[in-house]
């Protein structure tokens, strides 16, 4: 692989010492995970050439600790597009089984619930209305545009306006830190750490401020797995008896929402990794 020889060039540079370096994983951006050995530790070597992507993920890395179990770095290259991090191991997703799962998602939402209960500074942006409508246009732009041209954009422009109203109800909702990308392949299970803090978090680079039901519903709507719908209902109903002031016909509504503007962004993003980016392995999804 040639991004492999580009960065053991890069830590040679650098004079960082190790054993070996493998590819680990990719993921919808072009950024790219390795295990490098160093010493008796496989840590985690995040690759990203958008030095602004790094920057943001050492500034809310930073920023979240303390509030969640979130990864040491332990070089930072970042001028290089490289950051080698501590490694969790135990992703959710892989460790998930039918005895376990009631517990996986529950320690999910224990660190959802500690994180809402938190204040944050300003220096997050907030999801904007124009934000959601140009994620869900992706489902416009990618997953249907091979439709009529002119009446595509019609149907789009009367979605957006619609979608538009409804939006700006669900932004009276609390407006709390979102990871948003909380889902079961982002999360980790830290045995040995206590209450929320048994829940890793990696890839909450784009995170924003929003209405609270965005990453409930990014973690029980999964687009990757099919969660149990006893377990929607149960963590919905444990997040609003921690939260007893929230209207809860808005919050449904709301909950609603955010899952229709989220499947439609994500139609969108694995079509256009398909269509522009040759990535075939989203369409199973």
């Amino acid at each position: 692989m040639k991004s492999i020889i580009q960065i053991e060039e890069k830590l040679k540079k650098e004079n960082i010492l190790y054993e070996s370096l493998f590819f680990l994983a990719g993921d919808a951006s072009p950024r790219k995970y390795f295990i490098i050995k160093q010493k008796k530790n496989n840590n985690i070597l995040m690759y990203d050439n958008d030095l602004r992507n790094l920057k943001r993920f050492i500034f809310l890395t930073n920023y979240l600790d303390g509030y969640a179990s979130i990864p040491k770095i332990i070089h930072n290259l970042s001028h290089e597009g490289i950051l080698i991090l501590e490694n969790f191991q135990n992703k959710f997703s892989q460790i998930i089984n039918s005895r376990n799962k009631h517990n996986i998602y529950n320690i999910a939402l224990d660190s959802l619930i500690f994180i809402h209960k938190s204040n944050f500074n300003s220096k997050i942006p907030h999801y904007s209305i124009k934000e959601f409508l140009k994620e869900s246009n992706l489902f416009f732009d990618w997953f249907v545009r091979n439709q009529a041209l002119e009446y595509l954009i019609k149907v789009k422009e009367e979605f957006n306006e619609i979608f538009k109203e409804y939006l700006k109800r669900t932004l009276k909702l609390p407006k709390v830190f979102i990871h948003r990308d909380y889902h079961v392949d982002n999360l980790f299970y830290l045995n040995k750490r206590k209450d929320h803090l048994r829940c890793g978090w990696i890839d909450y680079q784009d995170a924003l401020i929003g209405p609270c039901v965005y990453d409930i519903v990014s973690l029980a709507q999964d687009a990757r797995i099919d969660v149990d719908k006893n377990i929607e209902k149960e963590l919905i109903k444990k997040y609003l008896q921690n939260f007893n002031t929230i209207d809860i016909d808005l919050f449904m509504d709301s909950y609603n929402l955010i899952a229709i503007q989220r499947h439609l962004k994500v139609l969108g993003i694995f079509s256009r990794l398909y269509k522009r980016d040759n990535k075939k392995s989203y369409l199973r999804y």
